[in-house]
């Protein structure tokens, strides 16, 4: 975990299949290395079956097609003989696309049968941020599911805080504080001194949650009744609590309290959202796209768990970049540096200094000048980028990298359609 309907479909309704080949297949492949590219491609030519099925659902989960995913998945999470990579993939999907829907209770059940099940099929970066998530959403057992009230598209304006990030001002419980806007975190963030002020109540239990610098944070849960953005009110918005210390950023006299984040759930309940280079957020499931309503001009989403991952093209390859507004700028992580090695033979050496709940780290880095990112059918330059040339041991390593507020900066707006993941990039400015 980073920080950042229909009824659950009943097994007895449902013919179960007898068996799933054993065997890795090109499918197992493009799932493991995140080609979610070419699985579409690839289920095109699958016969049916239940291994297409399972892959299938797994791809309508990375797709937002949940209830598809659940219908697909569930009768095979009881198949026999599937490996365990096979069955951590069925039961961790039907998690993911359970708590998506806000069904706590039946996503906690799903990962207590993973990381009592399948935790070999895991790898140890995703092992560990699936006990995260689990000790997490136990804590959400009784809670309601996240609902919104819109009616017009939202358009607020935005400014940067001491450590340039997107802020909005959002007055909650008639306390006005300004709320980063972060597209990786995965959940909404606040301090617990924070938490005093709104009256909210606290988890009694305790969970964890990984930040960006790779530190453990100890949280409690709360859930916030109403949540006024615009001319929207979010009502039973989750929210993790984080002690001051770990969301403070500096020391002494130049020290910084983060307050509030607003994380994913919140983006995703608004359907559309658009970062402006003139400093506005715009929202809501009827925000009109004018010109960007072209598939041509758009390229796919996928959602990894609760990230949101752009496909984007660079050397003439597709992968998947984390799309991250609450980061300063695009960092590249291991893959990259693996995939793309000409890059590195005259390239500089530097240090990244990184902040987030938790901390601050540094970081030994390779320092690209430039490298241009295609998305949809713009070309993006991105300049003085980090390259990590050692692994993170976090989910970090399975994406190319992590796309920051300078690619907001480049185009003169960025639409992501989170209903129908597209993201479409507006006008390149330079």
């Amino acid at each position: 975990m980073r920080i950042p309907a229909i009824a659950f479909c009943l097994l007895a309704s449902l013919t179960f299949p007898t068996s799933l080949p054993a065997q890795t297949t090109k499918l197992d492949a493009d799932v493991a290395n995140l080609r979610y590219d070419d699985l579409a491609l690839d289920l095109a030519t699958t016969p049916p079956g239940p291994t297409r099925d399972l892959f299938a659902g797994v791809l309508a989960d990375r797709t937002n097609r949940l209830d598809e995913s659940i219908t697909l998945l569930t009768p095979l999470a009881s198949a026999p003989d599937l490996s365990p990579t096979r069955l951590a993939l069925v039961l961790g999907s039907l998690a993911d696309a359970n708590l998506k829907l806000y069904r706590y209770a039946q996503s906690s059940a799903l990962y207590t049968r993973l990381l009592t099940e399948a935790p070999s099929g895991l790898s140890p970066a995703l092992l560990k941020d699936d006990q995260d998530d689990a000790d997490t959403i136990k804590l959400l057992l009784n809670a309601p599911p996240q609902t919104i009230d819109i009616n017009t598209p939202i358009d607020l304006p935005t400014h940067s805080d001491r450590l340039k990030s997107i802020t909005a001002d959002l007055t909650v419980h008639n306390i006005t504080a300004p709320w980063i806007l972060d597209t990786g975190a995965n959940f909404s963030v606040v301090t617990e001194s924070f938490a005093r002020q709104l009256g909210l109540t606290l988890s009694t239990g305790v969970a964890h949650t990984q930040g960006a610098t790779g530190a453990e944070n100890p949280l409690h849960v709360a859930v916030l009744d109403t949540l006024p953005i615009g001319t929207a009110t979010v009502h039973n918005v989750v929210l993790l609590v984080l002690p001051d210390a770990n969301l403070t950023i500096g020391s002494g006299k130049k020290s910084y309290v983060i307050p509030a984040i607003l994380g994913f759930p919140v983006f995703q309940s608004l359907g559309i959202i658009r970062f402006t280079h003139d400093h506005h957020f715009q929202a809501g499931p009827t925000l009109p796209l004018a010109g960007e309503a072209s598939p041509i001009d758009s390229a796919p989403i996928y959602m990894e768990k609760l990230n949101i991952l752009f496909s984007a093209r660079t050397h003439n390859l597709s992968r998947l970049f984390l799309f991250d507004s609450g980061a300063d700028t695009t960092t590249f992580f291991l893959p990259y540096y693996r995939d793309f090695p000409a890059d590195f033979l005259h390239e500089k050496q530097g240090t990244r200094n990184g902040y987030g709940a938790g901390g601050t780290s540094t970081d030994q880095v390779f320092i690209l000048d430039h490298v241009d990112l295609e998305l949809a059918n713009r070309l993006i330059n991105l300049q003085h980028i980090a390259v990590f040339k050692t692994p993170q041991n976090t989910l970090a390593d399975s994406y190319e990298g992590s796309l920051g507020r300078d690619l907001i900066d480049s185009l003169d707006t960025l639409t992501l359609d989170l209903i129908h993941d597209r993201v479409y990039p507006g006008t390149p400015r330079h």
